[in-house]
């Protein structure tokens, strides 16, 4: 009777398990003192089980829970195919009478069921501590087994990838580069190309697609951000995700059958992978190189030379990764064909340049349009802040001046964040009529263009664009219990108004006040005042802030009695001092008419050297001990008289 030979090679599996089941068991212990311990811990203890949040199961220590299943798989991965690394040990393992095919799949299947145990005993444990145990009240089971599902979805995957990795180098130290390279690559990849196109295309909305890319190109990213209580995982991502998973098992698979076994120490083993592996990091340093200098420096000459540099520093590094020397030049041929190649795309990029920036749809064209200072402009109340809502144009007239407005801002200079004068940032977002979009976002300054200037603040003083940027317009009367009224500068007086009518009066004045308000002047630096307002929703703040110029609050705290603990009279201040720039010389001032031309001419802060700092001594009511200032040009004459002395 023939033997049968069985497909399951008991030493290939009772190696690896010796080799790396103890990482398997760490793995256990850490998931162990994160989940089930911590749960157990504190729901034992009187104090801490008041403060135990319901939910699911991400919400302890979340972050260590996603780095431990992004890096264990790495390290289990490359542990199982380290005989890939070494030729001796490799020509011995590829010398057994064991098909290739075989050898990978035992490998792969230990790896996964050495994850998959301590996962799953984890899971059994807090389904147990939920069945019979009154820790059940604070996670379900449907809890549990979501935990269950993400945590070996994403552990799989990575798996996955770190063996693709491992048939693709030779040497260990890159099989670890490469693996996070590859799931991060995505996610990279495009935010470096955001980057750039926002430096080639004015208006382009870096941040718009930044986000994008950030959250759902990378598994990595992705799933970090939905370590969550409540995870909210999109279908079509996960089978993306799943998809994927099958295209590295597969090509994993292939490239094991046709891997050359002398290749072991080469940071590359197949040639066709050389140049994808060279072209790819040359491409990657020349956009981080022009980024740099684009940020260092405006000046377009400056990131052509970002892209020359960058470009030469990516070459010479992967040259010298895959021949192992520093002695590159032989191959500057290579190099010449990716800068020709870099040549003709930036020619062509500056061929669509133009009709790419002085896009503007066509009015009737347009269904809606979105304008602000956002990138965010769902509609969805958890990307918002609180009582702030997306401000949407549909009527004709104001879409024709959302439209006036882009044109000039296509034309205005770039401002940066080093600008001090009068700046926006404007993101605007043209919904078509057939379904697609029309992004674009500026920085722009207003003191050198006066029908910008004037356009923009015709958009601000808008009650559009008042109601959508004012909580107090978004938000119901009903859920507003208190309001506490607060002076912000010099004078520390805080006083909560909870009588039903007085609160309903404080809103109503306010929201008229806002409609009045002029957007060309800003608030009083010195002299405001806020408005906090308590409501019966969880963790939503709502603020607002007011001056003098808000006559008809102002005359309803007056009419209450509360302005006077607000405002900031001259008697109210026993001295005040000042003390020069450089804090070595300090005067005390306590003449009523200095301290009132004094109390005049404050403004918030001042960098000016001659400028000085002033504190106030008050009669009535704390200091806020904030340091306010005074030019040196608006002091007193009599004060600047004892200055000289």
């Amino acid at each position: 009777m023939p033997s049968k030979t069985s497909s399951i090679k008991k030493q290939i599996i009772l190696h690896d398990v010796r080799q790396v089941g103890w990482l398997s068991v760490l793995y256990f212990l850490a998931l162990l003192l994160i989940l089930p311990l911590q749960i157990i811990i504190q729901y034992s203890n009187p104090q801490t089980r008041e403060y135990m949040e319901k939910g699911g199961l991400f919400l302890y220590i979340p972050d260590l829970q996603w780095l431990m299943s992004i890096t264990v798989p790495v390290l289990l991965g490359i542990l199982l195919l380290r005989y890939l690394h070494k030729k001796q040990v490799s020509d011995f393992i590829h010398s057994m009478p064991v098909k290739r095919s075989s050898l990978y799949h035992h490998h792969l299947v230990v790896g996964l069921v050495l994850l998959f145990i301590p996962i799953m005993l984890n899971a059994l444990i807090l389904l147990g501590l939920q069945a019979f145990t009154g820790i059940g009240d604070y996670f379900n089971a449907t809890h549990v087994l979501s935990w269950l599902g993400i945590m070996l979805f994403l552990n799989i995957f990575i798996l996955l990838a770190t063996f693709f990795t491992g048939m693709i180098t030779g040497l260990f130290s890159m099989h670890f580069v490469l693996t996070y390279i590859l799931v991060l690559l995505p996610a990279g990849l495009a935010l470096l190309l955001i980057a750039n196109m926002s430096i080639l295309f004015v208006g382009y909305p870096v941040e718009y697609y930044a986000d994008l890319a950030i959250f759902k190109f990378s598994p990595v990213s992705y799933f970090f951000v939905n370590f969550t209580p409540e995870p909210e995982f999109s279908w079509i991502m996960m089978s993306v995700y799943a998809v994927a998973g099958v295209l590295l098992y597969v090509a994993a698979y292939w490239l094991y059958a046709h891997r050359r076994m002398e290749a072991t120490s080469q940071a590359i083993v197949y040639p066709f992978m050389r140049p994808v592996f060279r072209n790819g990091v040359t491409f990657c340093f020349m956009m981080v190189g022009g980024y740099y200098f684009h940020i260092m420096s405006s000046s377009f000459a400056w990131v052509i030379f970002g892209y020359i540099a960058g470009s030469l520093m990516g070459f010479i590094i992967a040259e010298a990764i895959l021949n192992k020397t520093w002695r590159v030049y032989s191959n500057y041929k290579s190099y010449l064909i990716f800068a020709v190649s870099l040549a003709v795309v930036l020619i062509a990029v500056n061929l669509v340049k133009e009709n790419y920036e002085n896009r503007i749809p066509s009015a009737d064209n347009i269904e809606k349009v979105y304008f602000g200072d956002s990138y965010i402009y769902t509609e969805d109340p958890e990307y918002l802040e609180p009582g702030i809502k997306p401000l949407f144009f549909t009527d004709k007239q104001n879409i024709e001046l959302v439209r006036d407005l882009h044109e000039q801002a296509i034309a205005a200079p770039r401002a940066d964040d080093w600008y001090e004068g009068d700046m926006r940032s404007t993101f605007i977002v043209y919904e078509l009529k057939n379904g697609k979009k029309v992004a674009r976002s500026y920085t722009y300054s207003l003191d050198d263009n006066p029908e910008l200037k004037s356009l923009q603040h015709e958009i601000e003083g808008s009650n559009l664009y008042k109601y959508a940027n004012n909580s107090v317009f978004n938000i119901a009367l009903n859920d507003i219990y208190a309001v506490d009224v607060q002076s912000n500068n010099i004078k520390q007086s805080s006083t909560t108004v909870t009588d039903r009518e007085l609160v309903d009066r404080l809103i109503e004045a306010v929201k008229k006040d806002i409609e009045l308000a002029d957007p060309q002047e800003s608030l009083e630096e010195v002299e405001t005042y806020s408005l906090d307002l308590l409501t019966n929703k969880d963790q939503d703040y709502y603020y607002v802030e007011f001056d003098n110029s808000y006559k008809n609050t102002i005359e309803v705290l007056q009419e209450a009695g509360l302005y006077d603990d607000l405002k900031v009279y001259t008697e109210d201040i026993s001295s005040i001092q000042l003390e020069n720039y450089e804090r070595n010389n300090t005067v005390t001032i306590e003449d009523q008419e200095d301290i009132k031309h004094i109390l005049d001419h404050l403004i918030y802060y001042s960098e000016n050297e001659d400028s000085y700092f002033v504190t106030f001594n008050l009669n009535r009511g704390r200091s806020m001990q904030d340091e306010l200032s005074i030019e040196y040009d608006d002091l007193p004459e009599s004060i600047k008289n004892q200055l000289e002395e």
